[in-house]
């Protein structure tokens, strides 16, 4: 689970119209609040979209150009260094309507460049004045006819290997720098190369619907959803174009979206049927369901989360996913949670614990921006005061999970390593021999698994399996 932030929307109540309402305009608010830290692009992206504040015939457009210039927003600003002398002192709006008309040039081909232009000058007038419009007409003919491709101007840069590979993934260098010293050059190349691609849609299949797995597939194929089994979970499809959230089976529960690395924490975790199990930090929902599809009509899902504002999410899932009679949803901070219960109360127990979200750069790329490595360490503290507050509630040979969306050492096994040193009633548990079989590239031991994203071409991902000794 990804580290908690509160942030605001800049949803408004009026829709806008004309140049406003159009994808390139709308692209440069969702960027410019989420270059000012204001808002995560995903829950700005869908604002955007659900109040219909762009065009239907710009939609995938607008989406395209939040999410691209967000994923080659490192290379695009070292490019628009380039160019602007003053580049802290301008305005994050316009730095913003600058880099999304970058993207444009340089990863768009399908693009003229004087329609770029044009349009980015009448934004830049309307959303400043007339003097903008003049700036941004001339810094974008200069800046593209300085470098005409992006390859002239990694070419023309002095580097060493690591801020080449920078530029060309748009990988910050601190993160190249890091990658390198944990895993060595040629990893690191192949986890920017991975970071870069195009995130797919992963949809998992009910429980209840397992047996109708291959009717599934062709039911979403046939409704535009193209899509193949995953290598790596059971009942997991991959979806190639588009998004299942808006199909029948989505809505009617037989289907739900959830990335295949992620499911793998509740798969290992493998509660029987009957259990009490505790998911202590279990926004947005998505392994509360899988929890408690685990654990059948007999068994029981307690879900925490801190946010208070989150647990409607987390509701709205195990209702659609028609599990919603055996999970308790409760406001609490999973590092407090031992006061809440007895020793030994539960079967099993899942800490997705809120992390740096490393693991999820291509999906989420927003991510990439400002990441503090002291955040690591700090993260680090919080993790091992949930685990610490959580393990005495697990009965004796119950099994615990340890999860991150990440891919550092100091929040994975680092972790793991501490607890363990101070918790001699704990050990490692293998998991099954058919998981290390499918997942041995990501096998840290045979209890531990760390998924790089070039892996599997899915999220980063990180689990853990612990066992309380009897």
């Amino acid at each position: 689970m990804e580290e908690r932030v509160k942030l605001k929307s800049a949803t408004h109540s009026n829709k806008p119209s004309g140049l406003k309402a159009s994808a390139r305009y709308q692209a440069m608010e969702t960027l410019n609040l989420v270059y000012k830290g204001e808002a995560f692009v995903n829950q700005e992206v869908n604002q955007v979209l659900s109040h219909s504040r762009v065009g239907d015939s710009d939609r995938d457009l607008y989406t395209r150009l939040v999410y691209g210039s967000l994923q080659f927003h490192w290379t695009l600003q070292e490019l628009l260094k380039q160019v602007l002398k003053r580049y802290k002192r301008t305005k994050k709006w316009l730095l913003a309507l600058l880099e999304l008309s970058a993207y444009q040039h340089y990863y768009l081909a399908a693009i003229p460049d004087h329609a770029i232009v044009d349009e980015a000058v009448r934004i830049a007038k309307k959303r400043g004045n007339q003097t903008m419009g003049r700036f941004t007409n001339g810094t974008l003919r200069n800046l593209f006819r300085t470098y005409p491709t992006i390859e002239d101007f990694i070419s023309q840069q002095a580097g060493d290997q690591a801020y080449v590979l920078s530029l060309e993934t748009s990988l910050p260098l601190d993160w190249v720098k890091y990658f390198t010293q944990r895993f060595g050059f040629e990893t690191t190349q192949q986890i920017a190369q991975a970071m870069v691609e195009p995130a797919q849609v992963n949809v998992r299949i009910s429980r209840n619907y397992w047996q109708d797995q291959d009717k599934i597939s062709q039911a979403l194929a046939d409704q535009g959803f193209p899509n193949q089994s995953s290598q790596i979970a059971p009942h997991q499809l991959k979806v190639k174009t588009g998004n299942p959230a808006h199909s029948e089976l989505f809505e009617k529960g037989v289907i739900t979206i959830q990335d295949e690395a992620a499911s793998l924490a509740v798969d290992i975790l493998n509660p029987k049927a009957g259990d009490r199990v505790l998911d202590a930090c279990a926004a947005p929902g998505g392994k509360t369901v899988q929890l408690a599809e685990y654990v059948g009509k007999t068994g029981q899902v307690l879900a925490f989360d801190i946010a208070e504002n989150k647990l409607p999410l987390i509701a709205d899932n195990v209702k659609r996913m028609h599990v919603d009679s055996r999970v308790s949803i409760q406001q609490g901070d999973a590092s407090q949670l031992g006061e809440k219960f007895p020793e030994e109360s539960f079967d099993g127990i899942l800490v997705d614990a809120p992390c740096s979200g490393v693991g999820l750069f291509r999906r989420k790329p927003d991510t990439k921006l400002n990441k503090d490595f002291q955040d690591l360490k700090n993260l680090q503290k919080i993790q091992l005061e949930i685990l610490n507050n959580v393990s005495p509630l697990l009965k004796k040979a119950g099994r615990l999970v340890y999860s991150t969306c990440t891919i550092t050492a100091e929040e994975n096994w680092q972790v793991v390593e501490e607890f363990l040193a101070t918790h001699p009633d704990f050990a490692l548990k293998a998991i099954g021999p058919e998981w290390q079989e499918v997942l041995q590239p990501s096998l840290i031991n045979d209890a531990c698994l760390e998924i790089l994203p070039h892996h599997f071409n899915s999220d980063g991902f990180f689990v853990a399996l612990l066992e309380k000794q009897s």
